[in-house]
């Protein structure tokens, strides 16, 4: 099981996204039309991805943290695809303890142990890194005026390794005559 996106392959575990929409619309798209199994999105209060989509997944909404704990002890899916919704975080953290970002994460990872867990924002904040602390691959997407710009950080014993590559829009060629 394996999500296809411009040329990363995403395989199951902890994977935290951050890029522009376009990235996560082609994520969903590119598993709902290639794999037969389940897929669960979930979003907060507002989606911005969701209305991009169209296919055959389960959609979940999550209005504060604690709901998303109760969903993701439910799943079943085999694929969970989390969007990023700063408003469930606004009551976590005031006070500078993030320890309950930093449990919803390992929630997360637990889960992604037996499946393939994407969690994907536009922005990045302090939720956000927590949870790419805890993450066993993280993406970055940066669209740029020839491509996208993708860095990529994987967890490899206890140290992260870093990678990144440009992938231009398209190729142009010479006709020959």
């Amino acid at each position: 099981m394996h999500i296809d996106v411009l040329s990363v392959t995403i395989r199951a575990g902890l994977n935290a996204i951050r890029g522009p929409v376009d990235v996560a619309v082609m994520a969903v798209k590119n598993y709902v039309d290639n794999h037969p199994f389940s897929m669960l999105y979930i979003c907060g209060n507002q989606s911005r991805v969701l209305d991009h989509l169209r296919g055959d997944f389960d959609v979940r909404r999550a209005f504060t943290v604690y709901q998303l704990f109760s969903i993701l002890e439910d799943v079943y899916q085999d694929v969970v695809f989390i969007e990023h919704d700063p408003l469930l975080f606004e009551d976590v953290g005031r006070d500078g303890n993030y320890s309950l970002v930093e449990i919803l994460s390992l929630a997360m990872k637990d889960v992604a142990r037996r499946r393939l867990v994407l969690y994907f924002s536009t922005t990045q904040d302090v939720f956000f890194d927590v949870i790419v602390k805890n993450s066993d691959r993280v993406l970055f997407f940066e669209k740029e005026p020839g491509g996208y710009f993708i860095a990529e950080s994987e967890s490899y014993r206890g140290c992260r390794r870093f990678h990144h590559r440009f992938l231009p829009k398209g190729q142009t060629t010479l006709k020959a005559f």
